[in-house]
């Protein structure tokens, strides 16, 4: 097994910055915007609810980490590079979904992203070459229609539930 710390760094940058953003929504002033709820109510069950998810995930993947073994350093390097492979893939597509968001709208440039992140990542990662090609072709359909379904799931609730105008 490969020693990675970039597990335990992420959970770690996640409960830190979480931590920040529920003591930073304390200090919202207490307008009510709908019946009893405040400005602050969904920040603080947001970053609340991401505080107590990710303790678990950093508890184990610090002790996966402790209990991994060194490894070849042939291993180091590979996974080393896709590591920052997959940074740079994650980078390149977040410009590239600010840059079409406006002209495309939320919807067809939330889809775009979610699925050549979810391809992308698996291409980087190595998982892509293990595929068969039916599994590929599975995996490509799945990936579309869960692209579709999260952007237009997250559409409704920002638009319709939390009344956040979206671009169309």
């Amino acid at each position: 097994m490969q020693r990675d710390i970039g597990k335990p760094l992420f959970d770690l940058v996640l409960l830190v910055t979480a931590a920040a953003a529920f003591a930073l929504s304390t200090t919202l002033r207490n307008v009510e915007i709908a019946g009893d709820l405040s400005a602050s109510f969904f920040p603080k069950l947001i970053s609340g609810l991401i505080v107590l998810l990710v303790i678990p995930c950093l508890i184990k993947d610090i002790r996966e980490w402790r209990a991994a073994g060194e490894g070849s350093p042939a291993s180091k390097e590979t996974g080393s590079v896709r590591n920052v492979a997959q940074w740079g893939l994650i980078i390149v597509l977040a410009a590239g979904y600010i840059l079409i968001f406006e002209a495309f709208g939320y919807i067809p440039s939330t889809a775009l992203f979610t699925f050549f992140c979810i391809i992308g990542l698996a291409v980087v990662s190595g998982t892509w070459g293990q595929l068969s090609a039916m599994a590929r072709l599975k995996s490509v359909l799945m990936a579309s229609v869960f692209a579709v379904i999260l952007a237009v799931a997250v559409f409704y609730v920002f638009t319709e539930l939390f009344e956040i105008p979206l671009p169309d």
